[in-house]
């Protein structure tokens, strides 16, 4: 009875429990697992073109951390996830459904050649090279030969690459029999043009210093355009002045040390003789100081810019115009043609300006000052007593004129060299220096810029041998003149530099000797130069070879004495 009741009422006890149970269910949140059961969540990693991962894929239990690697196909290399990680492996938490993909590039492949120039040879060929392979070639010179530089303008031999861009690469040698002879100076500005007389390029210098002088190993300098006549002809011809300055002071070729110096181009002298001529007439007199220069050959990123003369700047220094911190160094120049910078130099006019050129100043070279400060004061009033004394009535005499104020010997050998030579600016336009040290006498001195002398200009009467120039264009010396213990003294002077005129010429001889091979270079390079019918400012004769200018400048210096010694 009881087991007939259970069987007739049991689809009502199903029915029951089915909806007890979906009730129960109903209960719970729908987003949340059951208890009894751990999430688990998908990975999918994916590689870009040039790579691959592992693993690539797979799920795994919430909260597990899996350590994926990138490998990057020959040639390619990797360079980050999507996920903005760089790292490699990189560790993944699963916490939800997750995807990322390594990427990849190609590596750049750069091309490196490598020859040689007649007389040697070099240790590869070059080729193809990922981005940061390090090449290692050797240049060698044959026998009779050595080695002067690489393209680029490295003087190492052999050296390691890193390929970093498309590269080309050449050695070059020389003919250690065929040399000619001259230091050879090597700039490197990394490419970079030097376009100003104002900024400074940074770049490197080394020295080879041929038999005669010390080599000087590659340090760095700094390098900008200097001149003012020769650095608008260097411009014309692409061979310009410069100046450069080393960080601490260095000897250049057997030079007493110092961090200035200029590297004079020479376009307008064609004999490329003038300015060592100058310095040798000078060496005979009293001054203080001549400024040292010696020939060079100039390698500018590893092209051949033809023969220079490197030498001393004038400036204050111990090695050079010695003044310490009192004395003064002034040039009379011309405020014409940008030669002044207001913004940058001290100068002034004399109260005696009215016998100087419209445009003639006194330029304060030494110490830096300040307009109106003592020291400019002490300066101007000690020129305005000096030129009051030399255009006084009473100027000849020795206590109370103008030899008061002046160191005698210094003038005179000034007037000598500039009146032999017949300097174009030292008449009375630029480049005439002077000291001063307080307490003493105005020193004359020291020379400079005389590649428009012995007769090299067209526009004025110094192209001629004969004729007075710095006796009638210097006011100073046209007043000084007019007193015969001066003109006397300047007489006597005069012969000791006439007696050594054969001297003189054989300076000629031995510089055009020393020059000879490497004159050759420069004209191969600078053609024209030996063209007389290409102009070149402002030379007045021209001829088809090196020999021609030689001989008119010893010509023309041989009249230029001849002349003065009847008519001093």
């Amino acid at each position: 009875m009881v087991y007939r009741l259970v069987l007739k009422h049991l689809p009502i006890y199903l029915s029951l429990l089915l909806v007890l149970t979906c009730a129960k269910e109903d209960s719970q949140d729908p987003g949340t697992t059951p208890s009894n059961i751990t999430p688990k969540y998908i990975l999918t990693a994916t590689a870009g073109e040039g790579g691959s991962v592992d693993p690539s894929t797979g799920t795994f239990i919430a909260g597990t951390e899996v350590s994926i690697t990138a490998t990057a196909s020959s040639g390619y290399r990797f360079t980050g996830w999507s996920n903005g990680s760089s790292d490699n492996p990189v560790t993944i938490t699963l916490n939800y459904d997750t995807s990322v993909t390594a990427n990849f590039e190609q590596i750049p492949v750069y091309s490196l050649i490598i020859s040689a120039e007649d007389g040697g040879s070099v240790s590869s060929e070059g080729g193809e090279y990922s981005e940061g392979t390090e090449v290692s070639i050797t240049a060698t010179p044959d026998e009779g030969y050595e080695f002067i530089f690489w393209s680029d303008g490295s003087t190492e031999s052999t050296r390691v690459i890193t390929a970093s861009e498309d590269l080309t690469l050449t050695a070059s040698f020389i003919n250690a029999n065929s040399s000619s002879g001259l230091p050879i100076i090597y700039i490197n500005t990394s490419g970079v043009s030097i376009v100003s007389k104002d900024d400074y390029v940074e770049g490197s210098i080394s020295i080879s210093g041929s038999d005669n002088f010390p080599d000087l190993s590659e340090t760095d300098i700094k390098i900008k355009g200097r001149g003012n006549s020769t650095w608008w002809q260097g411009g014309i011809w692409g061979k310009k002045p410069y100046q450069i300055k080393f960080d601490d002071k260095t000897q250049v070729l057997n030079m007493p040390k110092d961090k200035k110096w200029v590297l004079l181009a020479e376009i307008s002298d064609v004999s490329l003789i003038r300015n060592k001529l100058a310095r040798e007439i000078s060496g005979i007199g009293s001054f203080d100081y001549v400024p040292k220069a010696e020939y060079v050959e100039l390698l500018l990123n590893s092209q051949h810019q033809g023969i220079y003369l490197v030498g001393q700047k004038v400036e204050e220094s111990k090695n050079r115009v010695n003044i310490g911190d009192d004395g003064y160094l002034v040039e009379i120049d011309t405020d014409a043609n940008g030669r002044i910078d207001p913004n940058d130099d001290v100068y002034f006019k004399s109260a005696q300006s009215g016998l100087w050129p419209e445009r003639n100043v006194f330029n304060i070279k030494e110490p830096g000052l300040e307009y109106d400060s003592d020291e400019f004061n002490l300066i101007i009033n000690h020129v305005d007593n000096f030129e009051a004394a030399l255009f006084s009535e009473d100027f000849k005499n020795p206590d109370s004129g103008y030899r008061a104020y002046i160191d005698l010997e210094s003038f005179i050998d000034f007037y000598l060299v500039s009146e032999i030579t017949k300097n174009q600016d030292a008449a009375s336009y630029s480049s005439i220096f002077f000291t001063y040290m307080p307490g003493e006498k105005i020193k004359m001195g020291p020379i400079w810029d005389y590649d428009l002398a012995f007769g090299n200009v067209y526009y004025s009467e110094a192209e001629f041998p004969e004729g007075f120039w710095i006796k009638s264009g210097n006011p100073w010396f046209k007043r000084m003149f007019e007193d015969d213990y001066f003109k006397e003294a300047v007489r006597e002077r005069f012969n000791y530099y006439y007696s050594n005129l054969g001297s003189f010429q054989s300076k000629i001889d031995e510089f055009q000797s020393y020059i000879s091979a490497a004159q050759e270079r420069n004209f191969e390079l600078y053609p024209g130069l030996l063209d007389p019918s290409v102009e070149i400012w402002p030379v007045p004769v021209r001829f088809y070879n090196h020999n021609g200018y030689v001989d008119h400048l010893k010509t023309w210096l041989n009249a230029r004495m001849d002349w003065l010694n009847t008519n001093l």
